[in-house]
């Protein structure tokens, strides 16, 4: 009787240990792709929908000539909208004023790699990448001229039950912390509008 006693015990010791060592094992997959990076459960969008210069807009902002009308969006990043949110910059190699933002939007691009598809449009490379640069132009904050550095996010938004396109964009230099905050902005809208 003793012995099936101990033997009862033994037995569910080892299930016990075998639990927790195999519940060591598997991982927490929150923060893949699918359902969105792990900073986003808890996070809240510091930029919400608007034509004002801190807001994303869907139709041009107020002091663009075209402003309260409709965006053509480029059929690339239409095509780019149904696999992620779009972040673009436009610059030129050795222009030092540009540069730098130009800098700082690829470093974002490449953290935030897994959740955006990251247009670098050097105009100084030519053929497809300068016509994509020009193109980009239909994103001026501001119309014409367009100066470099021209940063731009892409993303979705709901309006009335509805999911349409949003976008932001700047020209000239940003700084790093509120690029980020535009990004991470950029990616939540995203994945909150497009179903991940």
């Amino acid at each position: 009787m003793k012995n099936n006693k101990s033997y009862g015990i033994a037995a569910s010791l080892f299930f016990i240990m075998i639990f927790v060592v195999l519940s060591g094992c598997t991982s927490d997959n929150s923060n893949n792709n699918a359902n969105g990076p792990s900073w986003m459960k808890t996070y809240t969008p510091v930029h919400s929908m608007g034509s004002g210069p801190d807001d994303f807009w869907i139709t041009y902002p107020m002091g663009h000539p075209n402003s309260s009308q409709s965006v053509d969006h480029l059929p690339w990043v239409l095509a780019s909208l149904n696999k992620s949110c779009v972040v673009i910059v436009v610059h030129r190699t050795g222009c030092t004023t540009c540069q730098p933002q130009a800098d700082r939007v690829i470093a974002l691009a490449e953290k935030y790699k897994e959740n955006v598809t990251f247009y670098d449009l050097d105009i100084s490379l030519g053929g497809e990448t300068e016509q994509k640069a020009y193109e980009a132009y239909v994103y001026d904050p501001a119309g014409p001229p367009g100066y470099i550095a021209l940063t731009i996010l892409v993303t979705l938004t709901e309006v009335n039950g509805h999911v349409e396109y949003c976008w932001h964009s700047w020209e000239g230099n940003v700084a790093d912390a509120e690029l980020e905050g535009w990004v991470q902005d950029t990616i939540y809208y995203y994945h909150v509008n497009s179903g991940t």
